[in-house]
């Protein structure tokens, strides 16, 4: 699968009529996706803590409860809706124990953390939203 990762931005590209600014929007909601479901749920706290944010990181924590990811989602796809490509976005959890979650702490429910594996996992995903689309 070595080098097939440019190959899979070009059909999702080309998926989206060769509109950069959406190609880009659904990459983010895919990684945002990612994090939120490979991230461990006992509250759902953390889970709903994923917030979007422009240029600068968001800042404060989300007081809602979401052990589905649902809202989190949802929340994150309607933030992203007039991202242009080009720009800096952000995808983060401001609660003081998500790095400990990311870095080893949940070794039963998230062992290689939230981001580090959807962003390994990400070339797969936009293959498998392609192929999906055919």
């Amino acid at each position: 699968m070595a080098g097939s990762f440019s190959a899979d931005l070009t059909k999702f590209l080309e998926h989206f009529g060769g509109n950069m600014d959406k190609t880009v929007r659904h990459a983010v909601v895919l990684a945002s996706q990612g994090v939120i479901m490979n991230t461990p749920v006992d509250t759902g706290r953390l889970r709903s803590n994923w917030q979007f944010g422009r240029e600068l990181p968001p800042q404060g924590e989300i007081a809602l409860l979401d052990t589905s990811g649902a809202a989190a989602i949802a929340r994150i796809a309607g933030q992203v809706t007039s991202l242009k490509a080009g720009g800096e976005c952000w995808v983060v959890n401001n609660l003081p124990y998500a790095g400990r979650i990311e870095y080893g702490h949940s070794r039963v429910k998230a062992p290689r953390g939230m981001v580090r594996i959807t962003l390994a996992n990400l070339p797969a995903a936009i293959e498998s939203y392609v192929q999906d689309l055919q």
